[in-house]
């Protein structure tokens, strides 16, 4: 049995809350499923996890370390919980979203059985997984400048804006009409586009407020324009400026739309590169989270009261198991000396 659903979640937050990161209420997308066999529970946790690290580095173009929690950590009640985490430029971690495996510790209690091919009732094995709307907040704090917001293309409500540019009143049919066949050009290929017509605006204010809002790319045209067959394309990463024929434009800004989503990953997967350290004492930890923040791996014996101790002196908690673990005979946990049992990533986080 799937279940997949989307709503809105009232939850105690009262203080520290941030918008889209942290609010008493939120819309998220969640799901629960039960299966018969423990095997086919385990492959729907992870099926689900690789599903959303898509969502986070496809879409939202915002890199991610993917694992499993400390058992501290877990949902509680979750045999175990899997989780993907990034890191913000401030050198902050976000959760951007969980995949649970359950087991039969809920079936069991609530007596939810099937009857099973053997002809007996059998218990349940049950996942439960989600994302909110922190993958949108999340992307805001990873794409956005001095100027405001920066979306990425295949996320943005409106890809590209076009702004007329009109000094006569002559002129403004002859631009608008040829500004109105580019948007129609433009959305039959699926590209989500505005036209700002309005004319209580000069042409920089609009320019200002649709780099504001996030807009990828801007599409200028002016009499000069129609007449010489072109028009002026600026990406709101760059602020490359470029002349594109009318012929070439629909091509030209496909393509500028999919070098941006490609440019904004791959600053994200170097800014996480950059943000991660790794520390071989309780001492090179203190100091990395205190003054390059970030993750910093470390390995780490096992025991909660190590944990507790990194958390309480320095603020930083296990964010993630990686799945990947280093391949090393000998390693002894960066807090007790102890041998280890994991590399874990500490952070502090939102």
């Amino acid at each position: 049995m799937l279940l997949n659903l989307w709503n809105s979640v009232l939850r105690a937050e009262i203080k520290s809350t941030k918008p889209f990161i942290r609010t008493t209420e939120f819309l998220w997308q969640e799901g629960h499923t039960a299966h018969a066999t423990d095997k086919e529970a385990e492959k729907e946790v992870m099926d689900i996890l690789h599903l959303y690290k898509r969502v986070m580095e496809e879409l939202a173009a915002v890199s991610v370390l993917i694992g499993k929690k400390s058992d501290s950590e877990k949902f509680v009640g979750a045999v175990y919980t899997t989780t993907l985490e990034a890191m913000m430029p401030d050198g902050k971690a976000i959760q951007m979203g969980t995949s649970h495996h359950l087991g039969q510790n809920f079936s069991k209690p609530f007596e939810i059985r099937f009857l099973g091919e053997d002809g007996e009732m059998q218990f349940v094995w049950q996942t439960s997984w989600g994302i909110s709307w922190r993958v949108i907040g999340a992307a805001v704090l990873e794409h956005g400048d001095d100027k405001g917001l920066f979306l990425p293309p295949r996320v943005a409500p409106i890809q590209v804006i076009i702004v007329p540019i009109l000094f006569s009143s002559q002129n403004t049919e002859m631009v608008l009409k040829k500004c109105s066949e580019i948007q129609s050009s433009l959305s039959s290929l699926g590209i989500r586009v505005h036209l700002d017509s309005r004319d209580n605006y000069t042409p920089g204010w609009k320019f200002n407020e649709w780099e504001l809002k996030g807009v990828p790319v801007r599409i200028e045209i002016g009499p000069r324009d129609v007449s010489s067959g072109s028009a002026v394309v600026v990406r709101r990463d760059s602020k490359e400026k470029q002349s594109v024929g009318f012929e070439e434009l629909s091509v030209s800004v496909q393509s500028s739309l999919e070098e941006i989503q490609d440019t904004l990953l791959k600053k994200s997967v170097a800014r996480l590169k950059e943000r991660t350290s790794e520390a071989s004492s309780f001492e090179e930890l203190s100091r990395i989270i205190e003054e390059k923040e970030g993750f910093v791996g470390g390995y780490w014996c096992g025991s909660l009261d190590c944990e507790n101790k990194v958390k309480e002196k320095t603020g930083a908690d296990i964010r993630l198991i990686p799945f990947e673990q280093p391949n090393r005979d000998e390693s002894y946990c960066l807090v007790c000396n102890e041998k280890a049992k994991s590399f874990v990533y500490f952070a502090r986080a939102y």
